[in-house]
């Protein structure tokens, strides 16, 4: 076995073997990629790298795994982190077995080749097997890194308003975002973002690379709250990923069904927007219709409600939104009149068998993480 830096010449090889992969769950996924597989690392960073893995005398791909490069603030300094992404191997001894042997030898690469101090993943926790095999394996037969749990956040998803949900603050205005206040909204998002943990800007100027590499995100997409005195209090970025990533439902358990019949009938009074049916009753494969709340920040919970009042009325008609609340954040917990699911997920930092443990580990609640809803 061996693993191979994948390019450009790759990319149709990689997406064909990426999508016949479900994600296990109450809505069983497939991910389709239908510009690039490379798109959405493109996204979050300038600088990311693949590896395929392959058998010796054979160019069949068995397994793929992508890192995703970048410059943060971490335990108040500037660290270079390098963040695990859709890991995907063939379900054959052989591949599972070549894996292993070969993954600490690859965060070594990592870290050597570009100057990379720590190593982050994400992973699903109701996904019990990924949880038994990566974070608490019953037996460990070869070398492989250490889990350690750095924080837990939830995926929210918004379906629709009960029919008493309050209206909006009348005090705020929900405005789109001009070249005019360009600079005001930056210096908004500076501060309120100064002492998160994982932050990939700094000043102006890596704020500016951030919104460039957002494919068809711009600037007047945002959505920003201003109080009567004008100044802005709260702002957030809908955006859809169709062109870049699309997920598409192929089986719901029970529970999910039941859920998705829910909005079917509450969709006919205005309350609610259906889901896609899954693959398995269309015969045919459709995406989840949804778009995603990027950038959200808020000084207050009522101010975010209206955000989300604002960004629910300017969505597709069937789109549900998607966003990300970290554990500590309770100002952006889901507002109780509306309808909404979670997923929860948990951000852990691996780390070799021999190396010791980070002092950003220690528990402690001083710092939030920055992370979109996307890049999980």
């Amino acid at each position: 076995m061996r693993l191979v830096l994948a390019g450009p010449e790759h990319d149709e090889k990689l997406r064909a073997f990426y999508h016949q992969f479900v994600i296990a769950g109450p809505v069983d996924l497939k991910i389709e990629r239908p510009r690039s597989f490379f798109s959405p690392y493109i996204i979050q960073s300038d600088r990311y790298c693949t590896f395929i893995l392959e058998e010796n005398d054979s160019s069949e791909i068995l397994g793929c795994v992508s890192f995703v490069i970048q410059d943060v603030m971490l335990g108040d300094k500037k660290q270079t982190v390098a963040i695990g992404r859709d890991l995907r191997i063939a379900q054959n001894r052989k591949a599972i077995l070549g894996w292993g042997e070969l993954f600490l030898p690859l965060i070594q690469e990592l870290k050597d080749h570009h100057h990379v101090d720590h190593l982050f993943s994400t992973l699903n926790m109701s996904e019990t097997k990924a949880l038994n095999t990566f974070v608490r394996p019953r037996q460990i037969k070869r070398p492989f890194p250490r889990y350690h749990l750095y924080r837990r956040f939830n995926l929210i998803t918004l379906h629709g308003r009960w029919p008493w949900a309050r209206s909006p603050l009348p005090s705020v205005r929900i405005i789109r975002a001009s070249s005019s206040r360009e600079e005001e909204l930056m210096y908004y998002m500076l501060q309120k973002t100064t002492k998160m943990d994982l932050l990939p800007w700094f000043d102006r100027k890596t704020i500016l690379a951030q919104f460039d590499r957002w494919q068809d995100l711009k600037l007047s997409d945002f959505l920003v709250a201003v109080d009567p005195h004008d100044n802005i209090v709260g702002c957030l970025a809908p955006w859809r990923s169709h062109q870049v990533q699309s997920l598409i439902p192929y089986n719901y358990d029970l529970r999910a069904h039941n859920f998705r019949q829910f909005l079917k009938f509450g969709n006919l009074w205005g309350w609610t927007r259906p889901l896609t049916k899954p693959v398995n009753r269309l015969k045919l494969e459709t995406s989840l219709q949804m778009t995603y709340l990027n950038f959200v920040l808020s000084d207050h919970p009522d101010i975010f409600e209206t955000l989300l009042d604002a960004a629910f009325d300017s969505a597709g008609p069937n789109d549900f939104l998607v966003y990300l609340q970290m554990r500590d954040q309770i100002h952006l917990r889901p507002p109780l009149h509306w309808i909404t699911a979670k997923i929860p997920y948990g951000l852990y930092c691996l780390i070799p068998p021999e190396s010791p443990t980070p002092e950003f580990l220690e528990p402690s609640n001083d710092h939030s993480v920055y992370l979109e809803p996307f890049f999980v």
